[in-house]
């Protein structure tokens, strides 16, 4: 068992959702920006804080890891050590929070039988005698105040820095936080204390694919397009968190086969698995016509990422011929395509060639063989039901 080697992937645990790489990229912007808030602290000891925010997958988990590290290593070499507990607080209570930064100073500290109010006077205890400095990341941070949770946060931002080292704090949500907190927290993470993080663009997932990709896969195992279908999917949402998993998805599938590396085929198939939109109900509900067609791109399209739409005509034409199919007009199966294109089952797009503009089709999450196949189940189906229809009683 496991004896066979890896092929495609060198390292799994680069694409890992925990796993921090060594170069942020596209978030050169926030990390400066952090920085920028954090001076206070390499300069003068002053305990600092930020607020980062932001849609889900736009690097802000990431982005305090990295920033993390990196001042740990900073303050280290400046003889001033500071340790991070990092926290994700989506399914944890305020004492939960308490017993992870108190087992920093202790680690025998027991997880029941004490309040969360004596629990916050004995982490201001370690906090006030202690010879490190200390950063704490509160991820995920407005499920916590939704539960009225305010207090910890007060108490962190709040230490008499005269006695203890400096406690610096991040917290990281997904929608905005000024309601949730009292005024006097409030007043810590002020607006100026604020780090966005913007949706990432097609462009900025495909260097992040191909970056992860340098990092966890054997050199030449993933092509070109196969990256480029991966950016394409994780762009509707702008979510690099989507596109690892596509690649990590991916990676696995072409692992299974006997293609030696990633293809858009492992793409889609991956994608598939996670969130299709070519349902088998809905790929049914089409008539005989609409079947071919979807047939028709599924035959030509093989291992491409996309294909013109004459090249899928032609496909249609030999289709139709097979099934005994009346081949319709180009005007008709234009229409055709435009149908399955507003239905998500296909894309239409655009392309400019030094010829001129030339119309495109492409698949959005199913491997081109697999649809073959169960396209033609499905006509085969769709032709035998019409049949017996027909046949007189």
């Amino acid at each position: 068992m496991f004896e066979r080697a890896s092929t495609i992937i060198r390292d799994g645990s680069k694409l890992d959702y925990a796993y921090v790489p060594k170069n942020l990229i596209h978030r050169e912007e926030q990390m400066a920006r952090m920085e920028t808030l954090f001076r206070p602290l390499a300069e003068s000891g002053r305990p600092c804080t930020a607020f980062l925010t932001g849609s889900v997958g736009t690097g802000k988990t990431v982005t305090a890891m990295k920033f993390s590290m990196d001042l740990s290593d900073y303050m280290a070499k400046a003889g001033r050590p500071m340790d991070t507990v990092y926290v994700n607080c989506r399914n944890t209570s305020e004492s939960g929070v308490l017993l992870q930064i108190l087992r920093r100073y202790d680690r025998g500290y027991p997880d029941r039988g004490f309040s969360a109010d004596e629990m916050a006077r004995a982490m201001m205890s370690h906090i006030s005698t202690g010879d490190r400095g200390m950063l704490v990341i509160l991820d995920e941070v407005d499920v916590l105040l939704k539960k009225g949770s305010v207090d910890i946060v007060y108490q962190l931002t709040r230490t008499d820095t005269s006695r203890a080292m400096p406690v610096c704090v991040i917290l990281i949500s997904q929608e905005p936080i000024d309601a949730l907190l009292d005024e006097a927290s409030m007043s810590t993470f002020r607006r100026t204390n604020t780090v966005k993080f913007n949706r990432y663009s097609r462009g900025e997932l495909r260097e992040i694919v191909e970056a992860r990709a340098e990092e966890a896969l054997y050199p030449g195992r993933i092509t070109p397009d196969a990256m480029d279908l991966i950016a394409e999917h994780a762009s509707e949402y702008g979510d690099a968190r989507v596109a690892i998993e596509l690649l990590d998805r991916a990676s696995g599938i072409a692992e299974e086969d006997t293609e030696g590396e990633v293809t858009t085929e492992h793409v889609r198939a991956a994608k598939a698995m996670i969130y299709s939109s070519v349902s088998e109900s809905r790929l049914k509900s089409l008539d005989i016509n609409r079947m071919i067609v979807v047939l028709a791109v599924a035959r030509a399209m093989k291992q491409n990422l996309t294909i013109p739409s004459a090249a899928v005509e032609k496909t249609y034409a030999v289709v139709c011929e097979e099934y005994g199919v009346q081949a319709r007009k180009h005007t008709q199966f234009w229409t055709y395509l435009q149908d399955l294109d507003r239905l998500g089952i296909l894309k239409v797009g655009v392309t400019i060639e030094p010829s001129g503009r030339v119309a495109t089709v492409a698949l959005p999450d199913i491997p081109s063989k697999a649809l073959a196949s169960k396209m033609e189940a499905i006509i085969e189906d769709a032709i035998k039901e019409e049949d017996d229809e027909m046949r007189p009683l």
